[in-house]
């Protein structure tokens, strides 16, 4: 099933954002955001803001919305997993993604019941850039919502021209190891999103019954992918 993706204006200062869904857009970290973008952002009439990023990011960066009604923390990264080290310190996207999969599934699935309960309106995700904990979780929700592997991938690879100039201001605060040990993962290819989702295919038989087997009911799977797609 093919779902266009709607191309909004962005807020003033956002930072890789866009709107996939009528039910859902995507950003980067809100922080970006001038006071212009941020009252433009609040006229989307957001039914939740989502911030998928960890406490201790947050004190780095702090959340704009914090206090308000629609805003939401709720990390994707569980705390202290040695799986996900290890997966992080191999350098490739895909296999960060899939143990998230494998060990983070109680914290997916917090998350799309979030997005599942929010009030009316649309739902923001978010992380820091907006790539690969935002990535995932609009993957899973895209493909809930009936949107093709290609889409999903192509949707996964729009990030890379929006994240050019964030990665080289970024650069100049970070000594040549930092570099180096940054670069494996600024990519952004469609293999990091469609191996995730192939893992979920062959080890749980696709995204439905591995939300299930975690307590996201096919019914609720059914009623999300519903809300995203009529916004």
């Amino acid at each position: 099933m093919g779902i266009l993706c709607i191309m909004p204006i962005p807020p003033d200062g956002a930072l890789n954002f866009r709107r996939p869904l009528p039910g859902l857009y995507r950003s980067g970290n809100l922080s970006f955001l001038s006071g212009e973008g941020r009252g433009e952002l609040l006229a989307l009439k957001l039914g939740r803001i989502l911030d998928l990023r960890t406490r201790a990011e947050r004190k780095i960066d702090a959340p704009p919305f914090l206090g308000q009604a629609e805003y939401l923390n709720l990390s994707l990264l569980p705390h202290r997993v040695r799986e996900l080290n290890e997966a992080h310190l191999a350098g490739i996207n895909a296999l960060n993604s899939i143990a998230l999969l494998d060990h983070g599934a109680n914290n997916i699935v917090n998350i799309l019941g979030a997005i599942l309960d929010a009030p009316p309106g649309p739902v923001l995700i978010h992380c820091h850039a907006g790539k690969d904990r935002t990535g995932l979780i609009a993957a899973l929700c895209l493909e809930l919502a009936g949107r093709s592997r290609d889409g999903i991938a192509a949707d996964y690879v729009a990030t890379g021209p929006e994240l050019v100039d964030f990665y080289g201001r970024g650069r100049l605060h970070r000594t040549l190891e930092q570099q180096k040990r940054d670069a494996p993962f600024m990519p952004t290819i469609s293999d990091d999103i469609l191996r995730p989702l192939a893992h979920l295919d062959s080890t749980w038989g696709g995204v439905g019954p591995y939300l299930a087997a975690y307590g996201f009911s096919e019914a609720e799977a059914a009623a999300l992918g519903d809300r995203l797609i009529k916004g």
